[in-house]
C-alpha cells in the first residue's frame, strides 16, 4: 500500500473521490423542493424571534458525541514542582529619566469615571456628543476638585493638555473657551478635556503595539486603530479650536451590523475587512500605525496622516468627474444589463455542474442544487422590494422625497467607486458646517456632484445584486451539506429541514465566507489581492501607486485614465476564467487550485469552461461570417483608428443590411447601407462574445490565405499571437477603459510632437472640460436640435447625428449641450467625409476606398494641427534666409484643412483605383506604396494652398510666423543688450 502512495504521488495521481454508501437514492426534484420550503418555514420562524436554530454542532440528533462517551484526558504520572526565581525590580528612577513629556503625563494620569459607557462610536456623530462627553467627565471630577482644593483648580492640568496638543498655555485656553460662546469650559471640564485626550490617547498607543506584536489576523485591531485615530484626530481639532462634524468621518469606519435575529460574526469580519480595504487596506493601517508611534507629540501624531489641501481639492474635483461620468441614463442600464447577464451566467453554470456532476461523490454540488440558489436568490430579492416599497410610507420620504429615496441595503459592504464619496464637502475639508465658509462648500459639492444621485444609484443596484448573490449562494451551500449529511447517514430526512434552517440563519464561518466572495464576484467588487491572477498582480501595483500620499494630490489626474481599477479587472478576470487558451493553468492560480481541489470547486471550474466553449460555439460562426463584429481585427489598435472611423465601425456590434423603409430612414437618420447595433458595455458577457467573434474572422483570414500545409506553423502561430492580442483589443475598447486609451494617445503624441507642452496644455483642457458638470447627463437629449445637412455619404441629415471638432476649451463643453453643438464644425474621415456618432443603434456605409486601403495594409493619418511656414519678418526687421516655425490652426482653419484635405486625398484614390495598372497588379507592397504617395501629394497640396496668399488665412499664419520666428530669433541670439527693435528707434 504504501509503494503504491508513493507511485500515485510520483505521477500525480489524485486519490478517488469519496463516494456515497451504496444504495444511497438521490433526491428529486419534488424532494428538493419540499426540502427547501419547509425549512424556509423555520427560518421566518427563527428571523421572527419565534424559536431558536438548533444547536447542529452539540445537539446529539445532528451527529455530535455525548460527553459521556468520550474518554478522559490522560495526564502524566510523575509531576515535578519547578521553582522559578521572580526578577529583580528596576529602578524607577532610572526609567523616569528617559521618559519625554508626554509619557509622564500619560503615566501620572489618574483617570476615574466610567468613560467607555458614553464615549463610543455609535454615540458620537456631532461635534456636541463630543463636548456632552466632556460634561460629563467633569461632573464626575468636579466634586473632587472642589474637595482637593478648596474650589481652586490648579494650572498643572491645563499646562499638561497644552503639552500633549503642543501649544503654549494662552493659546489653549483661548481655544478651549471658543468652544461653545459665552459657556467657558471651568477648572472640572479643563480636566475632563485632557483625560478624554489622555485615554484616546493611550488607546491608540495599545492598538498600535497590538498590531506591531499580534501574529495571525489582525485586520478587527487595524479597524480599531484606524476608528480611534479618526476620534482622536477630530477631539484635538476641536480643543485646538477648530470645531468640524465628525458624524461622516466616523460612519464610514462603524463596523457595519446585522438586523437579523443571529449575529453573523463571519460576515461581520469579512465587511471589516472590505471596510479596510476602502481606506487603503490593513498594511496601510499598519504602516500608519508604525509611524505614529514613531512621531513625538499627539498633535504631530493627528497631523500624520492628514490629507493636504491639494489632496482635498483633488478628491473633490474627481468626486465631480466621476458623479458627472455616472449621470448617463445608459450608463446604468449597461451597468444593470451587465449585472443581469451574468447572473443569468452564473446561475446556467450551477444548474450545468448540478446537471452533470450532481451528487456523484460526496464533495460534488448537490443535485437541483441550482434550485436552492434560485429559491435563496427569489426571497432575497422578494424581501428588497417589499422593505423598498415599505420605506416610501416613511414621514421622512413624505418631507423630502428627493433627498430621502429609499434604495436597497446589503449585508455585504463595498462599492465599485473607488474615491471617497464625500470630497466636496465641509467634512472633506475639514471646516465646521456652521460657518459660511463650510456651508459655501457644502452647497457648492451638492450642485456640482448633482447631490450625488448617480453615486447613490450606482450603490444600490450594486446592493440589489450583492445581496441577493450573497442569499443565493449561502442557500445553495447550505442545501449540498444538508443533501449530503442526509445520504452520509448522519442525519434523518425528518431532521433536514431543521439542519438546512440551522446553516442559513447561522452559517459557518467557510459558507459565509464563500457566500461573501460569491456577492462580491456578482459585482465585480473582488479585491485585487485576492483574485490571485496576473491581472490581480497588475492593477494592485497600479491602485497601490493611486492610493500612496505622494499621488494624493494627483488623483484628479490617474482617475482620468485608470477611473475604475477594480471593475475592469474583475471582468476581465471572468473572461479569462471561462474562455479556453493555452497556459490558462499558469496565469490563472486560482483557477489551477479549483481544479486541483476536486470537489464542488472543480466541478464549478468546469463548468465555467463550458460556458466559454458555448460561447465559442455561438460567436465564433457569427464573426466568421461577418455578422457580429468584437474588435474588427482588420483595423484594430489606435494607430488604424481613421480606418475604423472612416466606416463608422463601432466594436462589439451586430451588422447587418439595412432593412428600414426610405421614411423611417429619414425619420431615424439610420441613412447607411448596413445597421449595426453595439453591444459594448454589457460586460463580461460581451467580452466574451467579441474575443470569440475575432476568433471565427481570424479563421476565416486563415482559409482566405492558406496556402497548404508547408506554411501552416507560421499561420497557426499568428493565429495564436491574434488570439491573445484580441483579448486585449476587446478589454481595451470597453467603455471603462477609455481612459486607458486616452493616455496610450497622449504617450504616442509626446513621442511625436516637437512640443510636449502643446500636448499637456491640450490633455489639460480635456480634464477640465470632464469637470463641467451635468455634461453626459445632458448627451440624453442630444435630438434636440433641428439643423440638417447634406452629406455625400449620409445624404440629408440632421447636424446632432455626426461628430464635432473640439479643439478649444469651450468647444469641448459646448459639443455636450444639446442644440448648441450644432453651432460647432464638423468632424472629418481621413476621406473628407462627416463621421456618425457613437451610439447603440446607427448605420454605417463602407466606402470603397476604405476597404481597399485596409485590404493592402495602408493605415492613413490625421493632418497635423500645424504647418510649416517659413518667416521673413522679425519684430527685429527681416531676415533674408528666412526661419522656419510650425504655425498651429485654429479650429476654423483646422476644420477647413481637414475636409480641404481629405477631399483632395479621395479625388486621387478615385483615380489611382481606376488606373489599369493599379488594377491589374497583384503586388500589395506596391500598391500600398503607390496610395502613399498619392496621400502624401493631397497633402502637400492643400497645405500649399492654405498658406498661399490667396487663403484667406494667410494673413493671420504669417502674422502668428512671424511673432514666433522673433522667439525663436531671440532665443538663439546670447546677448540683445545692442539690439534695438525699428519700432524703439
Amino acid at each position: 500500500m504504501v509503494a503504491k502512495a508513493v507511485i500515485n504521488a510520483i505521477r500525480g495521481n489524485k486519490p478517488k473521490p469519496k463516494l456515497f454508501p451504496e444504495g444511497t437514492e438521490k433526491f428529486t426534484k419534488q424532494e428538493s423542493k419540499t426540502l427547501l420550503e419547509e425549512a424556509q418555514v423555520k427560518i421566518n420562524d427563527i428571523n421572527a424571534g419565534v424559536k431558536k436554530p438548533i444547536d447542529i454542532i452539540r445537539s446529539p440528533e445532528f451527529g455530535a458525541i455525548p460527553s459521556k462517551e468520550v474518554a478522559p484526558i490522560l495526564t502524566p504520572d510523575n509531576v515535578r514542582d519547578v521553582k522559578v526565581k521572580p526578577p529583580k525590580p528596576s529602578s524607577q528612577k532610572k526609567l523616569d529619566e528617559f521618559l519625554t513629556e508626554e509619557e509622564k503625563i500619560l503615566n501620572r494620569t489618574e483617570l476615574s469615571g466610567k468613560e467607555d459607557d458614553f464615549l463610543n462610536f455609535d454615540k458620537i456623530n456631532t461635534t456636541d456628543d463630543v463636548l456632552n462627553s466632556i460634561n460629563t467627565l467633569g461632573k464626575q471630577y468636579s466634586k473632587q476638585i472642589q474637595k482637593r482644593t478648596g474650589g481652586v483648580q490648579t494650572w498643572q492640568e491645563t499646562n499638561d493638555l497644552a503639552t500633549l496638543l503642543g501649544d503654549n498655555v494662552e493659546t489653549l485656553v483661548g481655544n478651549l473657551l471658543k468652544l461653545r460662546p459665552g459657556s467657558p469650559l471651568n477648572a472640572a471640564e479643563i480636566k475632563a478635556a485632557k483625560d478624554l485626550l489622555v485615554s484616546q490617547h493611550k488607546k491608540l498607543t495599545q492598538l498600535a503595539n497590538m498590531m506591531r506584536t499580534e501574529a495571525g489576523d489582525n485586520s478587527k485591531i487595524a479597524l480599531e486603530f484606524a476608528q480611534q485615530h479618526a476620534l482622536t484626530a477630530q477631539l484635538t481639532k476641536i480643543y485646538k479650536g477648530a470645531q468640524t462634524e465628525i458624524a461622516r468621518a466616523l460612519n464610514i469606519l462603524k463596523q457595519p451590523t446585522q438586523d437579523q435575529a443571529i449575529k453573523n460574526i463571519d460576515l461581520d469580519n469579512l465587511n471589516r475587512k472590505n471596510i479596510l480595504m476602502n481606506l487603503g487596506g490593513k498594511k496601510q493601517i499598519e504602516k500608519i500605525a508604525e509611524a505614529y508611534l514613531e512621531t513625538p507629540g499627539l498633535t504631530n501624531k493627528v497631523k500624520l496622516i492628514e490629507k493636504s489641501l491639494g489632496a482635498k481639492t483633488s478628491d473633490a474635483l474627481v468626486e465631480i468627474f466621476l458623479n458627472n461620468i455616472l449621470s448617463g441614463t445608459l450608463t446604468f442600464v449597461k451597468n444593470i444589463g451587465g449585472n443581469w447577464i451574468y447572473k443569468a451566467m452564473e446561475k446556467t453554470e450551477r444548474r450545468y455542474a448540478s446537471w452533470r456532476f450532481g451528487g456523484k461523490t460526496v464533495d460534488s454540488v448537490a443535485e437541483y442544487e441550482d434550485i436552492a440558489a434560485a429559491f435563496g436568490e427569489h426571497l432575497a430579492t422578494a424581501n428588497m422590494w417589499r422593505s423598498f416599497s415599505q420605506k416610501w410610507n416613511t414621514k421622512q420620504i413624505a418631507k423630502n422625497p428627493f433627498r430621502n429615496m429609499p434604495g436597497f441595503d446589503s449585508k455585504v459592504s463595498g462599492t465599485k467607486f473607488e474615491s471617497p464619496v464625500n470630497a466636496f464637502s465641509a467634512d472633506g475639508f475639514g471646516a465646521s458646517k456652521d460657518t459660511v465658509f463650510g456651508k459655501f462648500i457644502d452647497v457648492t459639492g451638492t450642485i456640482l456632484t448633482m447631490d450625488r444621485i448617480p453615486y447613490r444609484v450606482l450603490q444600490n443596484t450594486d446592493n440589489y445584486f450583492k445581496h441577493a448573490a450573497y442569499q443565493s449562494e449561502l442557500y445553495a451551500l447550505a442545501f449540498r451539506e444538508t443533501l449530503k449529511q442526509v445520504k452520509m447517514g448522519n442525519l434523518s430526512r425528518n431532521k433536514a429541514p431543521d439542519y438546512l434552517a440551522a446553516l442559513v440563519t447561522n452559517p459557518d464561518e467557510a459558507m459565509t465566507k464563500a457566500a461573501y466572495e460569491a456577492a462580491l464576484r456578482r459585482t465585480f467588487q473582488t479585491p485585487m489581492s485576492k483574485r490571485d491572477d496576473f491581472l490581480g498582480d497588475l492593477a494592485s501595483g497600479i491602485q497601490d501607486l493611486k492610493a500612496s500620499k505622494a499621488f494624493s494630490p494627483l488623483s484628479i489626474f490617474s482617475s482620468q485614465y485608470f477611473t475604475f481599477m477594480r471593475t475592469p479587472t474583475n471582468i476581465g478576470g471572468s473572461v479569462l476564467e471561462r474562455m479556453p487558451f493555452p497556459g490558462k493553468k499558469v496565469v490563472l492560480r486560482r483557477y489551477k487550485a479549483d481544479l486541483e481541489a476536486g470537489g464542488a470547486r472543480a466541478e464549478m471550474a468546469k463548468a465555467k469552461a463550458a460556458m466559454g466553449w458555448a460561447f465559442m460555439m455561438t460567436f465564433v460562426p457569427l464573426g466568421y461570417f461577418g455578422t457580429f463584429h468584437g474588435s474588427d481585427i482588420d483595423v484594430r489598435g489606435r494607430k488604424k483608428y481613421q480606418l475604423s472611423k472612416a466606416d463608422n465601425r463601432q466594436p462589439k456590434s451586430f451588422r447587418f443590411q439595412n432593412f428600414l423603409t426610405e421614411e423611417i430612414q429619414e425619420l431615424t437618420g439610420l441613412t447607411g447601407s448596413k445597421l449595426q447595433l453595439s453591444l459594448n458595455g454589457f460586460e463580461p458577457a460581451v467580452l466574451m462574445a467579441s474575443v470569440a467573434a475575432d476568433i471565427g474572422h481570424i479563421l476565416a483570414n486563415m482559409q482566405e490565405d492558406w496556402s497548404g500545409w508547408k506554411n501552416s506553423h507560421k499561420m497557426f502561430y499568428n493565429f495564436f499571437t491574434a488570439y491573445a492580442i484580441s483579448f486585449g483589443d476587446n478589454l481595451a475598447n470597453s467603455t471603462f477603459f477609455n481612459g486607458a486609451g486616452r493616455l496610450v494617445d497622449i504617450i504616442s503624441q509626446l513621442r511625436m510632437s516637437e512640443n510636449t507642452g502643446d500636448v499637456f496644455k491640450q490633455e489639460g483642457k480635456k480634464i477640465l472640460s470632464g469637470l463641467v458638470p451635468y455634461t453626459m447627463f445632458l448627451q440624453q437629449f442630444e435630438d434636440l436640435g433641428s439643423k440638417k445637412i447634406e452629406t455625400e455619404n449620409y445624404g440629408l441629415v440632421n447636424a446632432d447625428d455626426f461628430r464635432k471638432l473640439n479643439i478649444d476649451f469651450l468647444s469641448m463643453i459646448q459639443k455636450n449641450v444639446p442644440g448648441f453643438e450644432n453651432d460647432l464644425n464638423l468632424d472629418y474621415d481621413w476621406l473628407g467625409l462627416p463621421s456618425p456618432k457613437f451610439s447603440v443603434l446607427s448605420s454605417m456605409e463602407e466606402n470603397y476606398i476604405n476597404k481597399e486601403a485596409i485590404d493592402i495594409g495602408y493605415t492613413p493619418t490625421k493632418p497635423r494641427k500645424k504647418i510649416a511656414f517659413t518667416a521673413f519678418e522679425t519684430d527685429y526687421g527681416s531676415v533674408n534666409y528666412g526661419i522656419e516655425v510650425n504655425v498651429k490652426l485654429t479650429e476654423d482653419e483646422y476644420h477647413i484643412y481637414l475636409r480641404e484635405t481629405g477631399i483632395a486625398i479621395r479625388n486621387r484614390l478615385e483615380k489611382l483605383l481606376a488606373d489599369p495598372k493599379y488594377k491589374n497588379s497583384q503586388d500589395r507592397t506596391y500598391k500600398k506604396e503607390l496610395m502613399a504617395s498619392e496621400v502624401e501629394k493631397a497633402k502637400r497640396d492643400v497645405t500649399q494652398q492654405i498658406k498661399s496668399e490667396n487663403s484667406p488665412f494667410y494673413e493671420r499664419i504669417k502674422a502668428e510666423a512671424e511673432r514666433i520666428a522673433t522667439k525663436k530669433w531671440e532665443d538663439n541670439q546670447k546677448d540683445l543688450s545692442n539690439v534695438i527693435k525699428p519700432d524703439e528707434e
